[in-house]
């Protein structure tokens, strides 16, 4: 049966690949040989900064895989300069297995993430996802603003890029927020949709500033006051509702990949009949490791080929 998908002019060999943010640290090192060795067509590694960050401390992740998950990492990576020296041997191993190395970058302003683009191109990235949309970033009491809601920044962002790339032909695709405001959502849709290196949004990131007590009346989340993003089973209809959403506002040219709450084969199904091109899995990953690609690919096939 062919699952082959062509997302950005990539040929994927099935929709199915991982979500930035779960390609975790191992001893100082990605997790790339074991998502390599996985069911996934891509291996997504990132977000990457340009300087190493040691995350947000404390409880950080918290899974009920039958009704949600929080999270508020904060970004944990080595660094720019790490990547530098390692993407190359990370993209070897990736297509030695026939498959891709997507890179997810974020920035701290709008240059950064043209200058992190450019890193990845360089060391051997095939795909690079601008993360506009990360919730968990503090500083002291105050949380930085989600660059996607708003437009001004969405657009300095994307002539950092096109200044930089002039001419060449890459493959980026911008991450979104959740948006509850259908105005603003296609407001940011116009901004994208006027760059011509944007091949693909990715929908979504998790639900910003989400909350939930312990059996003790504890926040479950230490950063933030216990304000984290809301991600798992409970953001599918989210997810969804966004994919369909951006399928409308944006040019056939540009992809979508859907992400939110994955957990068997038909939650893919669904995501591509609501518009998405591909899918991404982060909750289900967390909690149940890399055999989950497997497992719910399996399921996907069963679905599509009855």
């Amino acid at each position: 049966m062919d699952l082959s998908v062509n997302l950005a002019g990539i040929a994927l060999g099935h929709p199915l690949m991982n979500a930035a943010g779960t390609c975790k640290l191992f001893d100082g090192k990605e997790g790339v040989e074991e998502l390599t060795r996985s069911a996934v067509s891509a291996v997504m590694v990132g977000s990457i900064t340009l300087k190493e960050r040691a995350g947000n401390s404390g409880e950080v992740y918290y899974s009920d895989p039958l009704l949600f998950s929080l999270n508020s990492l904060g970004l944990p990576n080595p660094g720019s300069v790490y990547y530098r020296e390692h993407l190359p041997k990370m993209a070897a191993a990736v297509h030695g297995a026939g498959k891709f190395l997507f890179v997810s970058v974020a920035g701290f302003v709008p240059s950064e993430y043209a200058v992190l683009t450019r890193i990845a191109v360089e060391r051997g990235a095939d795909f690079v996802e601008l993360n506009c949309s990360c919730p968990n970033i503090w500083q002291g009491e105050e949380q930085k603003q989600i660059a996607c809601f708003n437009p001004k920044i969405v657009a300095e962002i994307l002539r950092c890029l096109d200044r930089q790339f002039v001419g060449e032909d890459i493959r980026l695709a911008v991450k979104l927020s959740p948006f509850s405001d259908p105005e603003l959502l296609k407001e940011v849709a116009e901004v994208i949709a006027e760059s011509k290196l944007v091949k693909a949004v990715t929908a979504v990131n998790t639900f910003p500033n989400a909350f939930s007590f312990d059996e003790t009346g504890k926040p479950r989340i230490t950063p933030g006051g216990g304000l984290a993003g809301l991600a798992g089973p409970a953001l599918m209809p989210i997810g969804l509702g966004q994919v369909r959403q951006l399928r409308d506002l944006l040019p056939k040219r540009i992809d979508i990949i859907g992400v939110g709450g994955i957990t068997k084969g038909q939650d893919i199904l669904d995501y591509l009949r609501a518009g998405a091109k591909a899918v991404q899995i982060a909750t289900a990953f967390m909690d149940r490791g890399a055999r989950v690609f497997s497992e719910i690919l399996g399921e996907f096939v069963d679905l599509v080929g009855d």
